[in-house]
């Protein structure tokens, strides 16, 4: 039911953007629940990088942390 986006604000809000509107043709009502997640100090990569965290961790290499 949800979908992640990364990027930059500007970017992020384009793609929200541009889905509402995509929604929107087929249908007279879009309903958009929006949560971000803001980080200062964290650079794009976050998703992947939280990917290859849990690979490490389900194969016994460790990596994983608390709150990533």
């Amino acid at each position: 039911m949800f979908t992640n986006v990364e990027g930059s604000w500007d970017e992020v809000m384009d793609v929200v953007k541009r889905a509402v509107e995509a929604a929107g043709e087929g249908s007279p009502r879009v309903s958009l629940v929006l949560k971000a997640d803001i980080r200062p100090g964290y650079d794009s990569g976050q998703l992947d990088g939280k990917v290859d965290r849990v690979e490490r961790a389900l194969s016994g290499e460790g990596g994983a942390t608390t709150g990533s």
